[in-house]
């Protein structure tokens, strides 16, 4: 009877598919782009209100299961001298939908917490380096259901930085590292286990153009999850948490003022897949998002 119930339960492991979590808070790009500008004229504003809506879909190589992830974020960024302080929190629609069943709920994601120096090295080159560290605002979910957020606490190191070309060119580049802490979660049927997604890892490599008001930043964000553990272990779990993704990028961006209040539109668009799992990872994600910040 218990190997039967085993088998039983792995079917259902296997059904899940991948189990990482989504997080807007965490995203890399968002998080390079919305703070790109915060230096600039620094002693006249040194705050920042970033409000931002985003579109996500996914469709996984096996089952061919589609996910939508559709919400909204908040950061506020202040600056002083060459400091910053940053904080973000979003919530989501999850939504899911397979041959024979759809799933929708309402959930929240972790609050993330940077706080980082930006050290001028020469006229031409800056670099920012900063700490993260993410809380959790619920359980976790990814045993049982869809997750948005991560549901664990969360230390990381962010170096990033730009060399500039000229005043209408720029290479972006930057490096993040996140550890995330082992939690208790349970299952469908309330085992109880312990489980982190373990360590993730981000690239980003982008060129950017600015003319008059405008501008245009196109870029390569390479990710990496791995080291996920559960206790007590089950292999399918790890290697459906693991990954390695690859995604590309075009954001553009319009400045302007209201009432002397510097304000910045940015639209943004991002297509990648999973290199790895082969099996269980994503066959295509496309990432839509659209902010707003202002500088006062």
């Amino acid at each position: 009877m218990k190997q039967i119930f085993l088998l039983i339960y792995l079917f259902i492991l296997l059904c899940m598919g991948s189990l990482h979590a989504r997080s807007v808070v965490y995203n890399f790009r968002i998080a390079q782009i919305t703070k790109e500008h915060i230096f600039e004229n620094a002693n006249s504003y040194n705050h920042t209100i970033i409000g931002l809506l985003f579109d996500e879909i996914s469709e996984r190589r096996y089952d061919d299961i589609h996910r939508n992830y559709f919400g909204a974020l908040g950061s506020f960024i202040y600056n002083y001298n060459s400091f910053f302080f940053r904080t973000d929190f979003a919530v989501s629609l999850v939504q899911q939908k397979s041959f024979d069943s759809k799933f929708s709920d309402t959930q929240t994601d972790d609050f993330l917490f940077t706080i980082g120096k930006n050290l001028v090295l020469k006229n031409n080159f800056s670099v920012n380096l900063s700490g993260l560290f993410g809380v959790p605002t619920h359980e976790i979910y990814a045993l049982k259901k869809p997750e948005f957020g991560v549901g664990q606490f969360g230390f990381g190191v962010q170096l990033d930085g730009a060399y500039k070309f000229n005043e209408q060119n720029y290479l972006i580049l930057g490096s993040r590292y996140i550890y995330f802490i082992p939690r208790s979660a349970r299952d469908e049927v309330c085992n109880k286990f312990k489980f982190t997604q373990g360590n993730s890892i981000n690239l980003l490599i982008a060129n950017k153009s600015i003319w008059g008001k405008h501008g245009l930043e196109l870029g390569f964000t390479p990710g990496f999850l791995f080291g996920a553990k559960i206790d007590p272990f089950i292999k399918e779990i790890v290697e459906k948490t693991n990954y390695i993704r690859t995604s590309w990028y075009a954001v553009y961006q319009y400045k302007f003022l209201i009432n002397k209040i510097k304000n910045r539109f940015l639209f943004n668009i991002a297509s990648g897949f999973d290199v790895a799992p082969k099996q269980f990872g994503h066959k295509y994600i496309v990432f839509l998002w659209a902010a707003w910040d202002i500088k006062f």
